[in-house]
């Protein structure tokens, strides 16, 4: 694997400096400090039940709010920290500086993800991934994504700290542009590396506020690397992923962690209703075209479908061409976030869309509707011995009691990653189910848990790994 060096030269400087009585700082302050325990083997836990290495909850609980001060909105405690923009450089920044500290080899790809891999005793089979994102959504909070790769280094380094080496190399992730919120659709970097999107489809799409590609903003920030985004050439063995729940279904169920069976597929439409423009006081009603009713109609329609079949149907996105308060509206741009945990209720979805609109055209011959699917994110079945890995491991931490299998309503880059490699999501909860704004949440005592769950998730599959050869 080629490592990519990072010249900092020509950067713009990324202050380090982080205040802890700073007003946006979260502190649970009545948790006691973990300290990191040493093993001789990297077994779990030992024959009483009691873990081999204990993470550091507090050294985690910092990060989490040392990483906030890149993208901090003022007088809140929410995060701008949009994909390949200046704040995603410096807190990338940060994460290539801590896992080169700790003698990870770090690698970057074509697509700006970023791979750094703490040695393992047989370095010919490829690592375990522990990834996520470090991007955010433009009122976004300071736990989504970021938690799993924090989450990441957390683990490499009380590994490090033991002075112990696990079977397999380890590489914690971080994957480009999940959040989408910026160069859309999301999961570019996890998408082109399972194959699921052409390097050249992905580079190419902009940001659609200054026209800048992902390219140039990978060159921009300096993280465009040489290595080739794919699966076949940067092997895993595996993928683990821990993420906040987003939905409010562990916190009503008072369980602790949840157990990622599956997450639902969502695709994205981008939605063109081509009308007439006209006067409004001098056209009358039985004689107009008028894009803005198609287009409503069609979002109703879209609306009780999804009632109807268990789905959630968004219309995130309307744009009116050109529009005045007495002009008919003649053209209209809206979008569709479909999602439903199966591909075929997806599949009888589009088809209801596609005939609603060839009906709705034939009735009303003056509108056009054209609908693009751009985006795909399969429904996705995590792999069955990863996450019996993470189960089992969950209900040595927190107590089978507090453990529950769930699907994830939301999209993640383990979405892309199961189609390649054994997968497994560990959640813990989000405090409301409130998530992608400034007042998202989860504890310290959360976190903390979440992350030794992730730590013995993988040694328990690196140990399968060892004991297969």
């Amino acid at each position: 694997m080629d490592t990519v060096s990072l010249d900092d030269s020509g950067r713009d400087s990324c202050s380090t400096g982080f205040e802890s009585s700073s007003p946006s700082s979260l502190s649970n302050s009545d948790n006691e400090d973990n300290v990191s325990c040493e093993s001789s083997h990297h077994e779990p836990s030992n024959e009483k039940g009691k873990p081999n290495l204990v993470i550091n909850t507090r050294q985690l609980w910092n990060e989490i709010n040392k990483t906030a001060q890149w993208g901090a909105i003022a007088g809140t405690s929410g995060i701008a920290r949009l994909s390949l923009s200046n704040e995603d450089r410096c807190v990338r920044d940060y994460f290539v500086s801590e896992t080169t500290k700790m003698g990870c080899q770090v690698t970057i790809d074509q697509m700006g993800n970023i791979f750094a891999v703490l040695p393992g005793e047989n370095d010919e089979i490829p690592p375990i991934g522990i990834g996520s994102h470090l991007d955010t959504q433009p009122a976004g909070g300071r736990f989504d994504g970021i938690l799993g790769v924090l989450g990441a280094v957390e683990v490499l380094k009380t590994i490090k700290n033991s002075n112990q080496k696990t079977y397999a190399p380890l590489a914690a992730i971080n994957w480009t542009n999940e959040e989408g919120a910026r160069f859309t659709p999301g999961c570019s970097g996890s998408a082109v590396w399972a194959g699921h999107t052409l390097l050249s489809q992905a580079h190419a799409v902009s940001d659609s506020s200054s026209a800048r590609s992902i390219k140039q903003e990978l060159e921009r920030i300096r993280y465009l690397g040489s290595e080739p985004a794919d699966y076949r050439v940067n092997q895993l063995s595996a993928h683990f992923e821990l993420h906040i729940e987003q939905q409010r279904i562990l916190q009503d169920a008072q369980k602790k962690i949840g157990i990622v069976k599956s997450i639902q597929g969502i695709r994205w439409y981008r939605i063109h209703v081509h009308g007439q423009r006209a006067h409004a006081g001098s056209t009358p009603m039985d004689q107009r075209a008028d894009a803005m009713v198609a287009a409503a109609n069609l979002i109703l329609f879209l609306e009780k479908r999804a009632c109807g079949v268990v789905a959630v149907a968004t219309t995130g996105v309307v744009e009116l061409d050109r529009p005045s308060p007495n002009t008919v509206p003649g053209e209209v741009l809206l979008t569709l976030d479909l999602r439903h945990p199966c591909e075929a209720e997806l599949d009888g979805f589009e088809t209801a869309m596609r005939l609603y609109v060839s009906e709705f055209e034939v009735e009303h011959p003056k509108i056009q509707i054209n609908t693009t699917r751009i985006w795909r994110s399969p429904a996705a079945k995590m792999n069955d011995f990863a996450v019996s890995c993470a189960r089992r491991a969950a209900e040595r931490i927190v107590g089978e009691e507090n453990v529950m299998d769930t699907t994830s309503l939301a999209g993640h880059d383990s979405a892309l990653t199961s189609t390649r490699v054994p997968t497994s999501m560990i959640f813990v909860p989000s405090k409301d189910g409130m998530s992608h704004a400034p007042e998202e949440f989860t504890s310290e005592e959360q976190c903390g848990a979440g992350v030794q769950v992730l730590l013995e998730a993988v040694l328990e599959y690196d140990l399968s790994l060892r004991h297969a050869i």
